[in-house]
């Protein structure tokens, strides 16, 4: 058969389909191979967390919460002096640094005297024996010897120290702080950590109460600097609207611009004669309408008494009045008397005189009215020349005006500014006595329980779990360095070929000698057992390798030394034998002989290279096992060239003989990697079986001897996987023949 070609059984399917829980069961048996390292390893580390937890020094965190109070109410309006913190992320978050800022601890540190404490300040402190091995102690020290010191040094020196001690105690305190704002909240919480839990609480509420009062400090150093510089202002401010006053008095006094009701003189003389002007004209208007009008009906011959002041004049109305007398009286007479009657004639009399006396009358109107018009239009033309008069005086004051104008602007302006000055200064006085914080404590900070370094239990857990991690990883850093093979399957899948027996270890029983059996004799004395049962396998996986050549002559070799091949040959031998085959065992180790030791036969005279040489009858040197039957061809006398033995016409021709003289011809070469034995008896037997250790036999090895063994063209028929300890196969779970020993076990009789 072609078993470089072979691939092992289900490899396909394993790395397929069964990947996952293949990869699962690996991991699973690597953890119970490696136990005990994995327990050690957890025990041993988590004793030594456990113990250097015990030796840590507890530490206690504080909290204190801070509230930012974004709906603070001003008493006066001072946003623009002292504004509120702004709700939002930028602003929260600045809080939260000035809260850590170096100056807010130098307070703290001033007001609880934390420079004489030693647990801020490590001078303080009991000196360490292992200062000496600090490289800047050791500068400090030689800096100090070296360099010259004079009183002004000295004080120097002492001022620095004294600040260097400040900074270093300022930086203690600082990583002992942790302050963060509360989610999306408007809490900020500051967290203090000491050896001490009332001092942890103690400083957490002194940082708390350092930050309040430097708002307060922040705000009332803002007010007062605002009033200082305010009243400062107004000062100048005072004197500006003074002297711009002052100023505009002077010019309009200068330029005769003197006001009265918002109007300068000139300009409330040429307002009151537009006005009389007007006035006058419809005035002067008015009695020229009646004049003309009088004169017209006069013309026409009409009478004037429709005239208005006709109508209006008390003569008139009176002469009328008498007039309307004298008509009923007449009427009265004239119903008795002629038209000639004395009295009649009286009365007729009278009324002409009346007559002549109304036209009297209102002939001196029409003149009055004549004369109206004389005066009204004198006074027009009199106004007119006043106001031409008066307005070339205004042309004259108009630059002066603008001037006067702008003076004026500017005083304003300067009063004006002045007033909001003063407001605003009357403001930050009255603030200046009542601010109030932006922040506020709503959670005071309380005498921690417990500490909060170690957490104890969680530290062990973690612990636990990362002495586990530790043990687990050692463990498959073994797994991988073993360089050993497991199972059947890995050595299938390794050497791509077939594993035709797995010969597990035999348990160390005691013969009628009261001597430890070994394996070979083992096998002579429990035939059933699981040991006889695996070499009986073997014999049938070679009798099917090829059903319709059986091989009869089979070569056993093994990548090095002490890999249970002779055992293996020896074994598989009286196994054969046992079962009614004629089966010759040919020793070809022919520097290391050792199937005559394994068979406890004395080392015979003439054997294998005697025989070669000397044309001998192989039965000659033949000698029989008296246990199974079974001839055994040893070795007398080793050689210096067992390649040219080996590959000699004499060896093939024994061989030939061999074959036809027994059923099965077994041969025990030495290991392929020492030396080229191996490989040159495998070109003249039927198949080769090749021998590995369990958990023993290094991979690269058995990859370098089945390569040489292949190179030679040496007709492989597959492995065997020797001295198995089926007990640790079961207990580590592989998936070989021994992982289920304990079920099958009944069918053995050990």
């Amino acid at each position: 058969m072609s078993s470089a070609k072979w691939t092992p059984p289900g490899a396909t399917e394993v790395q397929t389909d069964s990947f996952l829980e293949f990869d699962l069961m690996a991991i699973l048996r690597i953890m119970r191979k490696r136990a005990g390292v994995i327990i050690g390893i957890t025990v041993v580390l988590t004793a030594l967390i456990v113990l250097a937890i015990t030796q840590m020094r507890p530490l206690y965190t504080a909290q204190t919460l801070v509230l930012v109070d974004s709906q603070k109410s001003n008493v006066v309006d001072m946003e623009a002096v002292v504004s509120g913190i702004p709700a939002n992320d930028a602003a929260l978050d600045s809080e939260v640094e000035v809260i850590k800022s170096r100056n807010l601890i130098e307070r703290v540190v001033d007001n609880e005297n934390l420079i004489d404490d030693p647990e801020f300040n490590s001078a303080l402190r009991e000196p360490s024996a292992l200062r000496w091995l600090n490289p800047r102690y050791l500068l400090g020290r030689l800096f100090s010897l070296l360099s010259p010191s004079d009183q002004t040094d000295a004080v120097e020196q002492s001022a620095s120290q004294e600040e260097m001690t400040q900074r270093s105690v300022v930086d203690s305190v600082l990583s002992d702080l942790e302050v963060a704002r509360r989610g999306l909240t408007y809490t900020i919480e500051i967290n203090f950590t000491s050896e001490n839990r009332y001092k942890a609480a103690k400083i957490a509420n002194a940082i708390a109460n350092a930050y309040i009062v430097d708002q307060l400090d922040a705000k009332f150093n803002a007010t007062k600097q605002a009033n200082e510089w305010l009243a400062g202002r107004l000062d100048d401010l005072r004197r500006q609207v003074t002297d711009s006053e002052r100023a505009v008095e002077l010019y309009r006094s200068r330029h005769g611009l003197e006001e009265s009701k918002g109007m300068t003189v000139t300009e409330q003389q040429l307002s009151e004669l537009n006005a009389q002007l007007i006035l006058a004209r419809t005035n002067l208007v008015e009695a020229r309408a009646k004049y003309n009008r009088a004169r017209q009906l006069r013309r026409e011959g009409k009478g004037v008494e429709t005239v208005g002041d006709v109508v209006q004049s008390g003569t008139i109305s009176a002469l009328r009045q008498k007039q309307a007398e004298l008509t009923r009286e007449e009427a009265n007479l004239s119903a008795k008397y002629g038209p000639r009657h004395p009295a009649i004639v009286n009365i007729e009399a009278q009324q002409k005189d009346i007559q002549s006396q109304i036209a009297a009358e209102a002939g001196r109107i029409i003149e009055s009215l004549r004369n109206d018009v004389s005066v009204a239009s004198t006074r027009v033309r009199a106004l007119e020349s006043n106001l031409k008069e008066i307005k070339g005086e205004t042309g004259t004051n108009n630059e002066a005006l603008i001037q006067l104008r702008e003076l004026e602007r500017k005083a304003t302006a300067n009063r004006q500014v002045y007033e909001a000055f003063l407001k605003r200064f009357k403001e930050t006085s009255e603030q200046e006595d009542i601010q109030t914080p932006d922040t506020r404590v709503i959670s005071k900070a309380v005498v921690p329980g417990g500490p909060s370094f170690p957490k104890t239990s969680l530290f062990v857990m973690l612990g636990f779990a990362l002495s586990l991690m530790t043990g687990v990883g050692a463990a498959f850093l073994l797994e991988h360095l073993d360089n050993g093979i497991q199972t059947s399957g890995d050595l299938e899948r390794l050497l791509a070929l077939p594993n035709l027996a797995s010969i597990p270890l035999t348990p160390k029983e005691r013969g009628p000698d009261g001597k430890v059996l070994s394996p070979q004799d083992y096998l002579v004395m429990k035939p059933l057992s699981s040991y006889s049962e695996a070499f009986r396998s073997l014999r049938s996986a070679l009798q099917f390798s090829n059903v319709d050549n059986p091989p009869k002559v089979v070569l056993f070799t093994s990548a090095l030394p002490n890999e249970g091949k002779t055992t293996s040959a020896v074994s598989f031998a009286r196994a054969a034998a046992s079962a009614g085959l004629k089966v010759v065992l040919l020793d070809c180790d022919l520097r290391h002989p050792s199937v005559a030791e394994a068979l406890k036969i004395s080392r015979p005279e003439q054997g294998l290279v005697e025989l070669l040489a000397s044309r001998l009858d192989f039965k000659e040197v033949v000698i029989e096992d008296e246990k199974t039957g079974m001839e055994v061809i040893p070795v007398a006398k080793g050689t210096a060239n067992p390649p040219d033995i080996f590959g000699s016409s004499q060896m093939k021709l024994l061989f030939e003989r061999l074959r036809e003289a027994y059923n099965l011809v077994v041969v025990d070469s030495p290991p392929v990697m020492p030396v080229s034995d191996a490989r040159v008896l495998s070109q003249i037997v039927d198949e080769t079986v090749f021998v590995a250790r369990w958990n023993e036999t290094p991979r690269d090895a058995l990859q370098n001897a089945v390569k040489q063994l292949r190179d030679f063209g040496a007709p492989l028929a597959g492995t065997v996987l020797s001295m198995v300890d089926t007990a640790k196969q079961a207990k580590y779970g592989y998936g070989d023949g021994g992982y289920y020993y304990s079920r099958y076990s009944k069918y053995y009789v050990n």
